[in-house]
């Protein structure tokens, strides 16, 4: 196994009234409490919220990958919204190389989902996101079985947030066994198939998964900083690797600062 670097930064670890008064003050918790909630959906964790958008406003992110819908979404819709408005309050604007700044490109395996997460998100936000369905299908990762979604938006994130998918929605089967067995544990592959095209500085959020994070740390190859926090079942990870060129250190000395050269060296 590859040993890992430390993450070198952790986010802030709020407590229910914190995260509100957080979210309220960023002007996220009025998006909350207008969206529609469908039935059957599992009931926004403040905390977890205030974390994601912490995360993503803070880092300065431009293009977020977020596997699996929900709450998530419409809260990085507001993160991408506000990275833009202070990007377009810059003076000067650094050089930097992106097809798709300030968008969210969400995939699941609900087409129910989808669509009730497009009806959560209100006017202002929607242009920030992309929502999509795929399926999930069962395959291997260097001889090793995992599952992958079928599509994913053809895109380079800066920020991925792994939360899907269901482990029921994967469907096939290698040598008989399949995650229509319910004990068996999410372990998706999807982020070892896109690591080798990620950028330097890239940034990976996992909600729980803990089978799903050491088969990820076992297999992933290049430089990761690793962040396991127990309490709120979270695994942090951030591509730790020298800029490619001119115009990635652009980016990460804008995204980053002084503080992703010294966790690199």
């Amino acid at each position: 196994m590859r040993i890992s670097r430390p993450l070198g930064f952790s986010p802030p670890n709020r407590s229910e009234h914190q995260a509100r008064t957080y979210l309220q003050e960023q002007g996220v918790l009025a998006f909350l409490q207008a969206a529609q909630s469908p039935s059957g959906q599992i009931p926004a964790d403040l905390r977890d919220l205030a974390r994601l958008h912490w995360l993503a406003v803070s880092r300065k992110v431009f293009t977020v990958l977020e596997f699996g819908v929900g709450w998530s979404t419409l809260v990085l819709a507001a993160a991408m919204q506000e990275n833009q408005r202070q990007w377009n309050a810059l003076e000067a604007r650094p050089n930097i190389r992106n097809q798709t700044p300030f968008k969210i490109f969400s995939v699941d395996t609900s087409e129910r989902w989808v669509a009730n997460t497009q009806k959560m998100l209100p006017d202002t936000l929607k242009n920030y996101v992309n929502l999509s369905y795929s399926g999930a299908s069962v395959g291997t990762f260097g001889g090793r079985i995992c599952h992958f979604y079928e599509q994913i938006p053809d895109v380079v994130p800066d920020f991925i947030y792994l939360d899907g998918p269901d482990p029921q929605a994967v469907s096939g089967n290698s040598r008989g066994i399949s995650w229509q067995n319910s004990g068996r544990p999410v372990l998706s592959g999807d982020l070892l198939m896109l690591e080798p095209t990620l950028l330097p500085g890239t940034c990976v959020l996992i909600d729980g998964r803990s089978n799903n994070v050491n088969f990820l740390r076992n297999n992933l190859q290049r430089e990761w900083g690793w962040l396991r926090d127990s309490d709120a079942d979270i695994t942090l990870l951030e591509l730790q690797e020298a800029p490619l060129g001119r115009i990635n250190k652009c980016v990460l000395d804008h995204c980053l600062g002084d503080d992703y050269s010294s966790r690199c060296s």
